[in-house]
């Protein structure tokens, strides 16, 4: 009898995110370790694994076998949703793969995602853009966590057709900060800072600013020291069209080590 399935600080966090008695579609699954932990755990109903690669597919047609699990779990090869019939699933997580292959999944199978009612997704790279486009279609943002594994810090989201913040909601927990920050809308001389500001605001995460865990503030040094060496890089450079750039990239910084202090007002 093979040992219960246990996962990594990330696929954990993605896992409690996972609603009671869901019908998963884990997308990009790997060895399906995901879907077996859930199942093991008695939190999922069933699961379909999907996977384009043929080695992580039949990966996971191994480890799905070995535990006897076939009935419960159906591995498939395939490119994002497309291998899932509308319906058949009810939850999608999608872990450890970019932001804009995330959203072309979506995009491509639309029949399928409008049956779905719950995501949880773990992007790596363009986490405003998912933000912003999943808002933009209707999702609620339900939670948002960051997590630290192997040294390195990653946020996942949890978004519902039904419970969560709605874009008034999130608008809300804006002007909360551009109170805190003195940035005022109507005034055209701030329309830089409100900019830079709005861009921290979904790469960082509007519920991740809510919570100030350890995590966040490493988080928020993270954005900032590529910044100030892009910086140092480019005043090397004589080229004039240059300075607006650096210009854009201090302020950004300057924002970023605001926001640090007001959430870590001791640090």
């Amino acid at each position: 009898m093979p040992e219960t399935m246990s996962l990594g600080p990330r696929l954990e966090l993605v896992a409690s995110l996972v609603p009671e008695q869901a019908k998963l579609g884990d997308i990009g699954t790997d060895h399906a370790y995901l879907p077996i932990f859930l199942w093991e755990n008695h939190k999922i109903t069933q699961a379909i694994a999907v996977d384009v690669h043929e080695g992580p597919y039949q990966s996971a047609r191994a480890a799905i076998h070995t535990r006897g699990l076939e009935s419960w779990i159906d591995v498939r090869l395939g490119d994002g949703l497309k291998p899932i019939q509308p319906g058949e699933v009810d939850t999608l997580t999608l872990a450890g793969m970019g932001g804009n292959t995330m959203l072309e999944i979506f995009n491509d199978s639309p029949e399928v995602l409008a049956l779905v009612h719950t995501l949880v997704v773990q992007p790596q790279g363009a986490e405003g853009k998912v933000r912003k486009t999943l808002q933009n279609s209707g999702w609620l943002l339900a939670e948002e966590h960051l997590i630290t594994e192997d040294g390195r810090i990653y946020g996942v989201m949890l978004y519902s057709r039904e419970n969560g913040q709605s874009w008034g909601d999130l608008e809300d927990l804006k002007t909360n900060w551009l109170k805190h920050l003195h940035i005022d809308r109507g005034k055209s001389e701030q329309q830089e800072r409100l900019e830079a500001f709005n861009q921290i605001f979904w790469d960082i995460g509007p519920l991740i600013l809510e919570q100030p865990v350890p995590e966040l503030k490493l988080l928020i040094q993270e954005h900032i020291d590529p910044l100030q060496r892009a910086i140092q890089g480019m005043k090397k450079s004589q080229k004039k069209e240059i300075y607006q750039r650096i210009k854009q990239q201090e302020l950004t910084c300057s924002l970023l080590e605001e926001m640090k202090q007001c959430l870590f007002p001791s640090a």
